[in-house]
């Protein structure tokens, strides 16, 4: 099926993690590059200071770390694009809000592409982007975005067919429903909206009794005060820090609360009737698609808008924190509406997306270059 080329395949990414912005810009790079190390290709991650501990925690760690050290965007300008001279990188991915057209105007990759990973923010600041090689959002329905008029150089690898998992999804088989019996809680890498601690308050404070699972990330900075609460709590809780096998525990999931980020897709895969907490306008499109295939609900929309440094207005949070409480002990006593919707999950659930892209980093050792589609 491929070819044998002299130049062996480099990808940089350029990505972070942190408590500040959470872990989901990191798994999705990680996602892709699980793939790509399956074909060969060298694979190195440039990321800040903070960021290292996060990836280093990771069991299913591939590629290599190149830690960022310039103090200005000038220098991480030019340190990057040494990086990829050294390396002979054929793209350069970049994942990250902070990543804006200047940023991106600013660099001088010659030879080496450039791609982004995106969900909205491209399309939210409409910026003609001309340098852009390759544009990736593997939401449903992103297809029906304007990428082509922004960035009319790139390939757009759009939509449900090139959505990319960690490899761990792929390798557990899904638990039929009547086997499922756990109420799982997760906001994320860092869960940067502080929800877990006050909803976890309002389950206590509820006359029903739930076996939950919490599920914190390895970026989550009030283990503390969680494991005080668990410990007090009259609820029969189970608790996973920084979980190197999240797809296992998502099968046991009767129902999840999470947060409406990245995790959505693998909720999806593992089909898990899910409410998703939109608290970032960026989230918003993926999670309305989402809940228009029958699996999930969307708890807020635009009744939540994420404030300076993640923080909620105290009112609205606790009207958002009542309102999924009472839908989950809404939903947990329905079973017939859980099992449709564990069953609308499997139907709209797609298999690996990886082929997709790699024919679009690399046309010239695929067969088949053809199946990379573009949004016209």
């Amino acid at each position: 099926m491929f070819v044998n080329v002299a130049k062996p395949q480099c990808i940089i990414f350029r990505v972070d993690a942190g408590a500040d912005i959470g872990l989901g810009h990191l798994m999705r790079c990680l996602s892709l590059a699980q793939g790509l190390v399956t074909r060969g290709v060298r694979v190195f991650f440039a990321v800040g200071r903070n960021s290292v501990a996060h990836c280093q925690s990771r069991s299913d760690w591939v590629g290599e770390i190149h830690l960022v050290v310039s103090t200005s965007l000038y220098d991480e300008y030019q340190e990057l694009q040494q990086l990829c001279v050294k390396e002979k990188a054929d793209w350069l991915i970049l994942d990250g809000y902070q990543f804006d057209f200047n940023y991106r105007k600013s660099l001088n990759l010659n030879a080496c592409k450039l791609a982004m990973l995106d969900d909205g923010q491209l399309i939210k600041a409409h910026i003609e982007d001309s340098q852009l090689a390759m544009i990736v959002n593997w939401a449903s329905g992103a297809e029906a975005l304007t990428y082509r008029k922004l960035a009319p150089n790139a390939q757009c690898c759009i939509g449900a067919s090139y959505r990319v998992l960690r490899q761990e999804f792929y390798q557990v088989k899904t638990l039929p429903f009547d086997k499922r019996n756990r109420l799982i809680i997760t906001f994320g890498g860092s869960d940067p909206s502080q929800l877990t601690l006050p909803l976890l308050k309002h389950f206590d404070d509820s006359f029903i009794r739930l076996p939950i699972t919490i599920i914190t990330g390895s970026g989550y900075q009030h283990l503390d005060a969680l494991s005080d609460l668990i410990k007090q709590s009259p609820l029969s809780i189970e608790h996973f820090h920084d979980c190197q096998h999240v797809a296992s525990v998502f099968q046991q999931a009767r129902l999840v609360v999470s947060a409406a980020g990245a995790s959505q897709f693998e909720l999806l895969h593992c089909a898990a009737p899910s409410i998703l907490v939109v608290t970032e306008d960026n989230q918003l499109f993926a999670s309305e698609q989402a809940s228009k295939q029958g699996w999930c609900f969307v708890s807020v929309k635009r009744a939540i808008q994420a404030q300076a440094h993640h923080e909620l207005d105290t009112k609205v949070k606790e009207q958002l924190l009542a309102q999924i409480v009472q839908k989950t002990i809404a939903l947990w006593h329905q079973p017939e509406q859980l099992r449709n919707m564990h069953g609308n999950a499997i139907l709209a659930r797609q298999q690996n997306g990886f082929d997709n892209i790699y024919a679009g980093l690399y046309p010239e050792l695929v067969n088949q270059p053809g199946q990379v589609t573009h949004d016209e």
